[in-house]
């Protein structure tokens, strides 16, 4: 018997009409986030479930399935369904240069790919370029068959169009996403996308290190960049380190675009900025 656990849930008053809203789902082997917002552009819930997505396709639909019905929602006719996928295997490839017959070729310049590997790409038409990346097989039919109008992105897109609009011709723009075990990034040079990547680490000491010599490898002055933090919590030895070799440092606008209602007061909202952004 499949087993979940709902982790948190927070959501207004009122019963969510699917077919009105867009659900944002962020997936990893051991569960996922989701948020919903209307069309109205409001903030309608977010939540998170323990659950086993790495078993045969049909458990994967079925656990997600399970999840969703035990808070009432049984019917996946979203407006519009956006799955972030997790993933350290990534690679962007100019929209002019591209050649959707060469996706695996693609990744395999940076990556091993393996027999379960679904290879996704996607146009990015902020950036005039398509992002390819590789995600488990089980986890990405288990969507796509469960919600067919489901989107694929990796993080690094969110990110990179995220950091497309709030960059500028005046300032670099450095954007950096804390995930359990490392974090994701995307650069900026003025308003010209240069590079995104992914890194783990261990120590503050890690980290710091890790985006000088990227800045330094860039040609970028520490007092000339914009480092926009986002993700999970930074304890305070990290936000002390950046501040002190970052001249600005500042927290992402993960709810720009939406209107977030009281009953989220209170809430770390930038733990689900790649559902909000």
């Amino acid at each position: 018997m499949n087993t979940f656990k709902l982790e948190h849930l927070t959501q207004t008053e009122g019963v969510i009409v699917t077919n009105e809203s867009n659900l944002s789902i962020c997936l990893r082997a051991d569960g996922f986030i989701f948020s919903i917002i209307d069309k109205n552009y409001k903030l309608k819930a977010i939540g998170g479930f323990s659950v086993d997505l790495t078993g045969s396709i049909p458990q994967t639909m079925m656990n997600i399935k399970t999840c969703f019905s035990s808070i009432g929602i049984h019917i996946f006719n979203f407006n519009s369904i956006r799955a972030v996928c997790p993933t350290k295997r990534s690679v962007w490839v100019p929209y002019k240069l591209y050649d959707a017959q060469k996706n695996k070729d693609y990744l395999k310049t940076v990556n091993a790919l393996y027999s379960s590997d679904t290879v996704i790409a996607n146009t990015c038409e902020k950036l005039d370029a398509v992002n390819i990346f590789a995600y488990p097989l089980q986890q990405y039919s288990g969507v796509k068959i469960v919600m067919p109008k489901a989107k694929f992105v990796s993080p690094l897109q969110v990110l990179a169009e995220y950091a497309f609009d709030v960059s500028s011709f005046m300032q670099n723009t450095f954007i950096l996403h804390k995930n359990a075990n490392g974090c994701d990034y995307v650069i900026f040079k003025g308003n010209s996308f240069t590079l995104s990547n992914t890194f783990d680490y261990k120590t503050p000491d890690d980290l710091i290190y890790f985006i000088l010599y990227t800045l330094e490898k860039l040609q970028i002055n520490t007092a000339e960049v914009n480092l926009l933090i986002t993700g999970e919590k930074y304890d305070q030895t990290e936000l002390t380190l950046l501040k002190r070799y970052v001249k600005h440092v500042s927290y992402a606008n993960c709810a720009e675009n939406i209107s977030v209602p009281t009953e989220f007061d209170g809430m770390d909202l930038q733990k689900y900025f790649l559902l909000l952004a």
